[in-house]
């Protein structure tokens, strides 16, 4: 049987599940410093406000990783790329439990290098198996491993650090991840078959190698550096301007949390149905820009109001990751998905790493939290205006 029988014998389905339990778990690795920061800070000797820089170090190291995924996959294939994440997660996560501050840079940096790899392994794998008419919620589904995974730290981690100890529950995650790696073994061989080219100038991709690449990969980094600084700031927002309290703020992060991740499965339906990534993209960046546009008019607002608007910021500013890795594959050169994918998602990883602090220095300069997001509406506008070229 020849390669591509091989690896549609292996099934679409378990592909899925494979990828994105593997995102699930790259994705808690990633988060689980944060979740259990309030304990592990003082052995590392500094305050918890400074996870925001670690944090940074990881989303700037997937970014470069993503940009160098080509060379991997064309080595590794998908899969062991995949387990190669796995087990540089796990070693990443066994290293922060040493407590030691002179290991803490190390052992993100291979957070970062390992998470980054996960997109572009998946959609080198998924865009051989995913039906066009069915690639966008293909990959929406995927990316449900996003926040399952943060889900799943919040869940398990806290309850493990009260009987273990914070250090314990890292090492209870880093196990799993790397016997989660050990599981995926015997799907190797067929879906290893076909790699994309190892080296020389197909591991080098540029964005410019496909018309509307550069454009995509724009709309991601304005797209994540409006997502992922809402997830830094959103809880402090909601205590210094619209007087929650921290339990009921962080409650209401939940909620959008879960908004945003069933929002990825609509907007990836509504892209299959108009058969255009592009055009959802585009509506997705100007409804997040209408909703960010409101925030200032919020404080002092009913309960239900503030509740009701982050609802729809979550279901906006979060649901679009699925919608735009599938269009990184269909953008793609032939054979080259795993590449284009890691191009594009590099680029994005950067508008990541900006957003925390863009947004931390807006907010003092405007005076707040909301003019800044208010602000950052223009940002959402300049996504929605690059991916509208795409059409």
């Amino acid at each position: 049987m020849h390669a591509p029988s091989r690896i549609r014998a292996a099934g679409l389905g378990l592909a899925l599940a494979a990828t994105g339990t593997a995102q699930a778990l790259a994705t808690l690795a990633v988060f689980a410093l944060p979740v259990l920061v309030t304990q592990a800070a003082a052995a590392y000797g500094l305050p918890t406000s400074a996870i925001g820089h670690q944090v940074g170090l990881v989303y700037l190291l997937a970014a470069l990783s993503s940009l160098g995924a080509a060379r991997v996959l064309g080595a590794l294939g998908p899969l062991r790329a995949t387990q190669a994440a796995l087990v540089a997660a796990a070693a990443g996560l066994a290293a922060l439990a040493a407590g030691a501050l002179w290991l803490a840079v190390p052992a993100s940096a291979l957070l970062g290098a390992a998470y980054g790899l996960t997109n572009p392994a998946a959609a080198q794998l998924l865009g051989r198996l995913a039906p066009a008419g069915r690639r966008n919620l293909v990959f929406a589904v995927k990316q449900m491993g996003v926040p399952l995974g943060v889900a799943l730290g919040g869940l398990i981690l806290p309850p493990l650090a009260q009987t273990l100890g914070w250090q314990g529950a890292m090492l209870a995650a880093a196990l799993l991840l790397a016997l989660f790696a050990l599981l995926l073994q015997p799907l190797r061989a067929g879906w290893d078959a076909a790699r994309e080219a190892a080296s020389g100038p197909a591991a080098r991709f540029r964005l410019r190698e496909s018309p509307g690449l550069s454009a995509l990969a724009l709309t991601g980094a304005g797209f994540a550096l409006v997502q992922i600084a809402l997830a830094a700031h959103m809880v402090a927002m909601l205590v210094a301007e619209f007087g929650w309290s921290p339990v009921a703020a962080g409650a209401l992060v939940g909620l959008c949390q879960t908004v945003g991740a069933l929002a990825r499965l609509l907007w990836a339906l509504l892209a299959d149905r108009w058969g255009s990534g592009a055009r959802v993209l585009a509506l997705i960046g100007l409804l997040s820009a209408l909703a960010l546009l409101l925030l200032p008019l919020l404080p002092g607002a009913e309960g239900w109001a503030v509740a009701l608007l982050f609802a729809a910021i979550g279901a906006t500013t979060a649901g679009w990751n699925g919608v735009l890795i599938a269009e990184s594959v269909r953008l793609a050169p032939p054979g080259r998905a795993g590449a284009a994918s890691g191009a594009v998602l590099s680029l994005t990883f950067a508008g990541a790493v900006l957003g925390p602090p863009v947004l931390a220095l807006a907010s003092g300069a405007l005076g707040g939290y909301t003019a800044a997001f208010a602000l950052s509406a223009l940002v959402c506008l300049g996504g929605a205006w690059a991916a509208w070229r795409l059409r």
